[in-house]
């Protein structure tokens, strides 16, 4: 699968917040995120908040210019130097033409790369195969499983946990 044309990651910006935040809001997307976004009403206001805070950063990334998706980075730890990992593909109708696989890719080169992070974690709701499958792709390794860690549609499911270390990656 070809990622067609995808734009170079921007770092989100206050006029993409209003799609970024009809993103996080579709229970479609969201009943596979931390409460964090779950629990919570996405408005462009949340989205400039959770940027103030140094912990977070999220990209938007573009398909033919238009937007299509966030790939993130949360509990950012700069003294540790790592973070965890996360995305989402916006636009249901771009499905399976591997555009997050490549933003999530164009990520990890900047976290390692120029963030000078040293491990990234990720983690996804055992039913997720679609974002399990993702991070298999993207090279991360099983760490763990966390029994009952996480909610989805009102059941507890295992959070399975994953790691990738900068080392491991080709070219370090």
């Amino acid at each position: 699968m070809s990622a067609g044309p995808l734009a170079p990651l921007e770092p989100l910006a206050a006029a993409d917040f209003p799609a970024a935040a009809r993103w996080l809001a579709d229970p479609a997307i969201n009943r596979w995120l931390n409460p964090e976004w779950r629990e919570r009403t996405t408005t462009p206001t949340t989205l400039a908040i959770a940027l103030r805070n140094r912990r977070n950063r999220l990209w938007l990334f573009r398909h033919a210019g238009d937007p299509a998706g966030l790939v993130a980075l949360s509990d950012l730890d700069a003294a540790e130097r790592t973070a965890n990992l996360w995305y989402l593909l916006g636009e249901n109708a771009l499905a399976g033409r591997g555009l997050t696989t490549a933003a999530a890719t164009a990520l990890i080169d900047t976290a390692f790369h120029d963030l000078g992070l040293r491990a990234l974690q990720a983690w996804a709701m055992r039913p997720n195969v679609p974002s399990l499958r993702l991070l298999a792709r993207l090279g991360f390794r099983p760490a763990g499983c966390l029994r009952h860690a996480a909610t989805l549609d009102g059941a507890p499911v295992d959070r399975l946990l994953f790691d990738l270390l900068a080392a491991e990656r080709p070219g370090a």
